[in-house]
């Protein structure tokens, strides 16, 4: 799916589970759903897609999200920016929104418990042999606090802390 989302325009960043696995480089579990990060002006082709690729939207994770609008949209409906799409497979795509300002710093559209900054967005893994975009290392260890970590997020973490000491 990420590939796909490319090669038609909307630029992902892995986060969570494939993210942690692209920074290691190769697949350490079984993934339920695949968490991404996504531009704001890119949100309106990216849920077409989605309904193109027969994904089915499921629910908006109504704690976090906001509802935005961007001029870049052919409309003027606002739209969730914490949301899931379900294929009728089992594949899950858990997606968050961000703003990229003027000065090219970084706005979650959603309510986060830590900064996303631009440097978060720097990360650079592989997935299979394909090079992807991901959030980087310290921002996937910013993103797994606050909250009681579920055994395989936590061994997430552990992977990646032995991999990629701070």
């Amino acid at each position: 799916m990420y590939f796909d989302m490319e090669s038609h325009g909307v630029e992902l960043w892995l986060m969570g589970g494939w993210g942690v696995d692209a920074l290691l480089g190769r697949q350490t579990r079984d993934h339920h759903d695949l968490d991404v990060l996504i531009e704001v002006e890119s949100l309106e082709r990216f849920r077409q897609r989605l309904d193109d690729l027969d994904f089915a939207f499921q629910f908006v994770w109504d704690d976090e999200t906001w509802w935005v609008s961007d001029v870049s949209w052919s409309g003027p409906v606002p739209q969730p920016t914490a949301f899931v799409y379900a294929h009728e497979d089992g594949r899950e795509v858990d997606t968050h929104v961000v703003r990229r300002e003027a000065d090219n710093s970084i706005t979650a559209l959603w309510t986060s418990p830590y900064e996303l900054t631009a440097e978060a967005l720097s990360g650079r893994g592989v997935v299979g042999t394909r090079p992807v975009r991901c959030l980087t290392a310290a921002m996937q260890r910013r993103a797994h606090t606050g909250y009681e970590l579920p055994p395989h997020h936590a061994a997430d973490i552990r992977l990646l802390a032995e991999a990629m000491p701070e």
